[in-house]
């Protein structure tokens, strides 16, 4: 009987543990072309950074892509139309730095009351391993969502974009 209840408790963990990963598939059902990235940089501190993705795609009928995950970041794409050739777009955010709350420390501990603990941050495992130059695409046919890897992804010089000139 206890062998049973052993059993079962394994198998019921390799199900739930096998429904939750994100299996790639070999290669993609539509034609991908050779993509790359470019990062951008406001000229004013406020204007912040973005990073480009595009992928030149062809034969996407009846396959609507999702999104796309690349250098740790996860983002929604579009599919765009340039001069009769299709491309997977993305605009992915920089991640600003958070600056450290100011803390209080005092040899007398009542001094140090309005200070909070460190927290683990909410951050989200990014759920594939990628190299540098790699990125999964999601993309849907009919109701079943599939993954398929995109190598060779190039990196372009960045675009500075000049701040406005003070008068």
């Amino acid at each position: 009987m206890k062998n049973s209840i052993y059993t079962f408790i394994v198998i019921l963990g390799m199900l739930t543990s096998c429904s939750s990963q994100k299996s790639l598939q070999g290669s993609a059902p539509f034609e991908i072309g050779s993509g790359y990235c470019q990062e951008s940089y406001g000229g004013r501190a406020a204007s912040g950074s973005e990073m480009l993705v595009k992928i030149p795609v062809a034969n996407l009928d009846g396959y609507r892509v999702n999104s796309i995950f690349f250098r740790g970041q996860q983002a929604y794409v579009k599919v765009l139309d340039e001069d009769g050739q299709k491309y997977i777009v993305a605009n992915l955010k920089a991640k600003k730095a958070k600056a450290p709350k100011d803390m209080i420390a005092h040899a007398d501990p009542k001094q140090e009351v309005g200070n909070t603990p460190n927290t683990k941050s909410s951050v989200v495992d990014f759920p594939f391993e990628l190299s540098y130059d790699e990125a999964v695409l999601s993309y849907y046919k009919g109701d079943v969502i599939n993954y398929v890897k995109v190598t060779g992804i190039k990196h372009k010089q960045a675009i500075m974009y000049p701040s406005k000139p003070r008068e």
